[in-house]
């Protein structure tokens, strides 16, 4: 074979792979089951094909918030600004930090507004919001946010990664709150820790879900569905990075199921339709997103998609 000849056949595999992995619905097919059901929430898994694997198995390991501040990996403080907040990694590994989680701590818990990475030794300002509403004083921690409490319900997430709106997210905080009997003076996301009534139901939920989905490798994401409607879509770039974030998101679906849901009913072709919206063409799948999700990269690369 020809130099000529071999270098056209190498480029376009490569572009057949490129072609072949990216994130849409014809390498990410989702899987309805009815044992991924209980109570108001529904969970469908979305599974990737070996292309879109191979595509993303060098993108390096990523902790997660929750480990990495428990561990003392990272330090999140205030910068001053209630919209920004100071993230320091002190460890070897990146840390990925997803839309809606709360970090307890400094003048007011805040909330996470974007997707970051950040790198081995980095220092980096992150986009925030504030959940607590009629607080402006630290406690023990001073600056640190040394305390982690999750993702927040998908109404208020939504509230900060869509919309960007502060004042929506005091509001839908109060909502969730006070739907689940988690009122306080100062109007804190995190007093649902406090709810007797919420905890057992969360716990109930988080005992079905928590081992579903990451033991199978081929699962990146799933889509989650309340009553007659979808309540959030998370796809990851991996498997792993999927792991990581499922806690979290666990927490977050099932606090909006709680909260304003009710029985799954809606039918496989309806979510299927509202999957299909913006998965079908990846080139329209920023546009399709747009006031309705956000698609995440990092290096170029496509590392979350996330779709209310």
């Amino acid at each position: 074979m020809s130099y000529f000849k071999y270098t056209l056949v190498v480029l376009c595999y490569c572009s057949f792979l490129s072609v072949s992995a990216q994130m849409n619905s014809e390498n990410l097919k989702i899987i309805s089951t009815k044992k991924s059901v209980f109570k108001n929430l529904q969970l469908i898994p979305i599974k990737a094909n070996t292309a879109y694997k191979k595509a993303y198995q060098n993108i390096g390991k990523y902790d997660n918030l929750k480990k990495a501040i428990e561990s003392g990996k990272i330090e999140i403080n205030d910068s001053g600004s209630v919209n920004t907040l100071i993230a320091i990694n002190n460890s070897n590994v990146n840390v990925y930090i997803i839309a809606g989680e709360v970090v307890k701590g400094g003048k007011q818990d805040r909330l996470v507004a974007e997707d970051v990475v950040i790198a081995p030794g980095e220092t980096k300002n992150i986009p925030a919001f504030c959940v607590e509403q009629n607080r402006w004083q630290q406690k023990e921690s001073g600056n640190n946010f040394n305390g982690y409490f999750n993702v927040t319900s998908q109404n208020v997430r939504k509230a900060a990664l869509v919309e960007k709106n502060q004042l929506k997210v005091w509001a839908n905080v109060a909502e969730t709150t006070n739907k689940n009997q988690a009122s306080s003076s100062t109007g804190t996301y995190a007093e649902l820790a406090k709810s007797k009534t919420y905890t057992k139901d969360l716990n109930s939920y988080l005992n079905y879900f928590k081992g579903k989905f990451i033991n199978k490798s081929s699962t990146v994401g799933v889509i989650a569905v309340s009553g007659n409607k979808v309540i959030g879509c998370d796809i990851f770039a991996t498997h792993d990075l999927f792991k990581n974030a499922y806690q979290g998101l666990l927490h977050s679906y099932i606090t909006e199921a709680i909260t304003n849901g009710s029985k799954p009913i809606l039918s496989n072709a309806e979510v299927s339709k509202y999957y299909e919206k913006f998965m079908k063409i990846e080139a329209e799948q920023d546009k399709k997103l747009e006031g309705k999700g956000t698609v995440f990269r990092h290096k170029n690369k496509k590392l979350h998609l996330t779709s209310f």
